[in-house]
């Protein structure tokens, strides 16, 4: 056993690990990159786009002909080497996330000063209270997480160093929030409609992957609001709030928008409303979704994401139209081997790097939430989760 987790830990620091880049990304081509009113507000930097990044653009038209994105890459050494859960005591797992930081502070340095730093210890402190508070944690899924987070924040630190974002920017993301002033620079964000119940580290670290791949200043998660569809749902009055306490911690780069509370629009339609909210201001959108909404029906045979993000920006276009651009990110899961075709420019980002569901959190798998919702969970009652021992030291 410990020549494994030697040999785990030794992988982990190849230097290909250092990459910063996308496994994919393949773009189809934007007839007309305007959307319509309003997105939320959160600032985006252009995009300088590594040539991994972008497959061929393809055609404009509509044809089914169209060529098929670019085919995937192998998936990261990290997200291939995660086995079977591996356990170790509390104190000893501590101990071990220590030293694998230290390991990953000589892969991806970044500067102390810088606000990518500042988050990477926040993720640190969530991963070492995990550790010594939730029971028979899984020591190598805790590691990859470390992992997976310290390459997206190497590469949103490229993107800091380059001038190239600026999570300070701001956007209107809240109804009842004070409107935002116009910039001559565009906002470019990232929107990631998400239940959260609860949120996992594979969303938060897809949405870190955005800022660094997709060059936004932010991420905005819109969190859905109560849908009698679902009764299972946890309802916002408790899902809410704990994602808040999630999302703070990953401040500047994340932001909470409650949008969809106290509605059932969906997120190709939140994403509109939430550029309403900023008449005049530039924006450049991207709207994130898993890849297995790439394709023009869903399985009942209604519109999937594309499409109906086509039809909202015709039917929801107002004045802001030509400050409004907007786009897709589709979160590798499925990777489709042919193109759908759209008018929208599209990318694909790398998933979590590592299997992360909410339904897993909820079956027992607690491990794969941030500490903060653990504690939230705790002290609510919520998806089984009993009140922790006492920390180990």
């Amino acid at each position: 056993m410990k020549k494994t987790i030697l040999l785990l830990l030794s992988l982990s620091l190849q230097p290909a690990l250092c990459s910063a880049g996308v496994t994919r990304a393949a773009t189809t081509t934007s007839a007309s990159a305007s959307a319509s009113a309003g997105v939320s507000a959160v600032s985006l930097s252009p995009l300088s786009s590594p040539s991994s990044l972008a497959a061929p653009a393809l055609a404009p038209s509509l044809a089914p002909s169209l060529a098929a994105p670019a085919p995937a890459s192998a998936p990261s050494a990290l997200a291939a080497r995660v086995p079977a859960a591996a356990h170790v005591s509390q104190g000893a797992l501590a101990e071990r996330l220590q030293r694998r930081f230290a390991a990953l502070d000589a892969a991806f340095p970044i500067p102390a000063a810088s606000p990518a730093a500042a988050l990477r210890r926040h993720i640190r402190d969530e991963l070492l209270d995990t550790a010594r508070t939730v029971a028979a944690a899984d020591a190598v899924l805790l590691e990859t997480v470390a992992g997976e987070a310290d390459r997206a924040l190497a590469a949103i630190q490229k993107r800091l160093d380059a001038g190239e974002i600026d999570p300070s920017m701001n956007l209107r993301v809240d109804p009842d929030g004070a409107p935002v002033a116009p910039r001559s620079r565009p906002v470019k964000v990232g929107v990631y409609p998400v239940a959260a119940d609860p949120f996992h580290w594979g969303h938060l670290i897809v949405a870190l992957r955005a800022v660094g791949d997709l060059s936004v200043d932010k991420v905005v998660f819109v969190l859905a609001g109560d849908d009698p569809r679902k009764p299972a749902m946890t309802p916002v009055l408790e899902r809410h709030p704990m994602g808040i306490e999630v999302l703070n911690g990953f401040a500047p780069f994340f932001v909470y928008s409650p949008i969809a509370v106290g509605t059932q629009f969906d997120g190709e339609t939140n994403i509109f409303r939430i550029l309403a909210l900023n008449s005049g201001v530039p924006i450049q959108a991207w709207y994130m979704v898993g890849d297995d909404h790439y394709r023009l029906t869903d399985k009942k045979g209604n519109p999937d994401t594309l499409p109906k993000l086509e039809a909202n920006r015709a039917k929801m276009s107002g004045p802001d139209s030509a400050l409004h651009e907007l786009k897709v990110a589709f979160i590798e899961r499925e990777r489709p081997s042919e193109a759908v075709p759209t008018t929208l420019e599209v990318k694909f980002i790398e998933h979590a790097g590592f299997e992360a569901s909410s339904t897993a959190v909820r079956e027992g798998t607690h491990v794969l939430v941030p500490h903060k919702a653990i504690e939230y969970a705790r002290r609510k009652g919520l998806y089984g989760m009993a009140e922790p021992p006492s920390p180990v030291k």
